[in-house]
């Protein structure tokens, strides 16, 4: 149960009970860092270390008006980088979720940690924003996003009942991931109108749903915490197993599961997920959700890969932590990869009644890989892949180079092969394409590369290395539509021509 309650009744919280530890720790606590407040109509802005906060009150129609107010200038920078971004105009990426309680728990309370992964380095992590939602006759929660993305929907954030949620797309035949927009509207609507997992599970069944999407529920009240698997159609609910949960981008309940979904990067992030979850039994508590969510081990490789098929990814744009058992939340700081940065606290209930100042959770210190020589290979790497997402190649080559020598990885090198590609010399390419395989053979990286190399091999005339290229894609077997299709026309085409 949470030690503190409070109840909505349409007008105002009503704090119903307060620990008294909360009042010593509270002056245990250095200052909050806070910035300048503004208004605008309802709501207002008010910075807490260094993380935009802002507070949207009323209407629709009014919190939309205070949205575009408070952050007008990070709007218009997010909109324009954006717009020279290689990547932000769609959706792909992938996401974790873990939760734990019960037993699993060292402290009893339900904890649910939350990585938002998206290739939107360079944007998305530069404009992260938490929003205080306070709509008019429906319940107030908290979304995590960025600026640039009003929180008509929510794919992270917890409601002033105690019901947590985290998105996570999964593939699945005749549905996109162009409809997760449509399917976080769906999750707004679950925190205004939800009060427990079940209310929840309602809500998403009566719908409509379109597009697939597994999505993490955590409450403070039994069964605690569930997956709810679904799609356009079909929904099924997946319950923990010895007080854990988790989740990655693939079904795995009976009614759902989709064979041809064979992904390396999901499936190796949910297996070390299990990993952790079992090795952690007992003990989970902020700091060790926190470690969860910073892991880099690669089950793949057997060893630590800071730009493997990893949870804590080179694409992680938000990293968070819920404890729905008194409504306090911790957001990741800085760019990504952001799990490794400080973690801020924060407390719903202090936010919705203005006590910003007085919020006395602590923050967790940033990674202790952070500052050290090995953590040079991530910064070179983000500065690389920044420039090539920007368009930038000849400075991406420059940085992408440098991680590959500081250590060899599938991810860098791909992403050096393309940069490469981009400024047309090819042989280069070729070299950096052969040299990402070398690392990692199971990488999920290994189908685009076959795939660039076999375009390479197609314009340079070099039939029989293209040959060989698109048919490793189909050995391989990995569920990837488009290039597989391609692949497959291509072979057709040249063995009609050997006829």
């Amino acid at each position: 149960m949470r030690t503190l309650r409070i109840v909505w009744d349409g007008r105002r919280f009503m704090v119903v009970l307060v620990a008294a530890a909360l009042l010593l720790a509270c002056a245990e606590q250095p200052a909050r860092l806070l910035g300048e407040q503004t208004s605008y109509g309802k709501g207002y802005r008010l910075d807490e270390e260094g993380i935009i906060v802002v507070h949207l009150r009323g209407t629709e129609g009014e919190m939309r008006d205070q949205y575009e107010g408070l952050l007008a200038d990070e709007i218009a920078a997010f909109t324009a980088a954006a717009k020279k971004h290689r990547v932000m105009q769609r959706f792909v990426g992938g996401c974790t979720n873990i939760a734990a309680f019960g037993s699993a728990s060292d402290d009893g309370k339900v904890w649910h940690g939350r990585n938002f992964d998206f290739p939107g380095n360079g944007v998305i992590d530069r404009y992260r924003a938490v929003f205080i939602v306070e709509p008019d006759g429906a319940i107030p929660f908290v979304a995590i996003g960025w600026c640039g993305q009003y929180p008509e929907g929510v794919h992270t954030g917890m409601n002033a009942r105690g019901l947590s949620v985290g998105y996570m797309h999964a593939e699945t035949p005749g549905e996109t991931i162009m409809d997760a927009p449509f399917l976080w509207e769906l999750f707004r609507k679950v925190l205004e109108k939800a009060s427990s997992i079940e209310q929840a599970i309602a809500i998403l069944e009566e719908g409509p749903r379109r597009g697939t999407a597994n999505l993490l529920l955590a409450d403070d009240e039994p069964p605690y915490a569930v997956v709810v698997e679904m799609t356009s159609e079909q929904l099924a609910v997946r319950k923990a197993g010895n007080d854990v949960i988790y989740s990655s981008n693939h079904f795995t309940t009976p009614e759902l599961f989709y064979a041809e979904n064979k992904d390396p990067d999901t499936f190796a992030r949910y297996e070390r997920l299990g990993q952790l979850a079992e090795s952690l039994h007992g003990r989970f508590n902020l700091d060790r959700v926190i470690s969860v969510l910073r892991d880099r081990y690669d089950v793949h490789l057997g060893c630590e890969a800071l730009g493997g098929d990893i949870i804590g990814t080179p694409a992680n744009m938000l990293s968070v932590v819920f404890c729905p058992d008194d409504l306090s939340f911790w957001v990741a700081e800085g760019p990504a990869p952001a799990a490794y940065s400080r973690f801020i606290g924060f407390s719903l209930e202090d936010e919705l009644q203005g006590k910003q100042a007085q919020c006395n959770l602590r923050s967790v210190s940033a990674d202790r890989i952070v500052g050290t020589e090995a953590w040079d290979e991530v910064e070179t790497f983000q500065k690389g892949w920044i420039a090539y997402l920007t368009g930038q190649d000849s400075t991406a080559v420059e940085y992408l180079e440098r991680a590959m020598s500081l250590r060899p990885c599938a991810g860098y090198g791909y992403h050096l092969g393309v940069a490469l590609a981009n400024l047309g010399r090819d042989k280069d390419a070729i070299g950096a394409f052969q040299a990402a395989l070398a690392c990692d053979s199971l990488s999920s990286f290994c189908v685009p590369i076959y795939f660039r190399l076999g375009r390479i091999y197609e314009t340079m005339g070099e039939k029989e290395k293209m040959r060989a290229a698109y048919r490793r894609i189909l050995d391989l077997d990995r569920g990837e539509g488009y290039i597989e299709a391609y692949a497959r026309r291509a072979l057709q085409a040249t063995s009609r021509q050997q006829q």
